[in-house]
């Protein structure tokens, strides 16, 4: 095995290299690889940010636009009516 990994193997374990569950020599051969590649340094700047790139989208706006918040409205009213009529 050489030190110094190919992009394919860096892109593939960039996973694994963050978690830390690779072994030390393999660590160190894409931290090394990582110091000279440019594309693979981005790739990982692009994989560290998607944690905060989900929570920033899956967070709920600030302000619902008036026509999200009258269509919930209806909504609720009709799911409340049918519930009325079962019983």
């Amino acid at each position: 095995m050489k030190l110094l990994p190919s992009c394919h193997d860096v892109q593939t374990e960039l996973t694994e290299y963050l978690e830390g569950a690779l072994p030390l020599r393999r660590r160190l051969g894409i931290w090394l690889h990582l110091l000279l590649c440019r594309v693979c340094a981005g790739f990982l700047r692009g994989l560290e940010a998607l944690p905060g790139v989900a929570k920033r989208s899956l967070a709920a706006p600030a302000k619902a636009p008036e026509a999200a918040t009258l269509a919930l409205a209806q909504v609720q009213a009709q799911v409340q009516a049918a519930l009325r009529k079962e019983k």
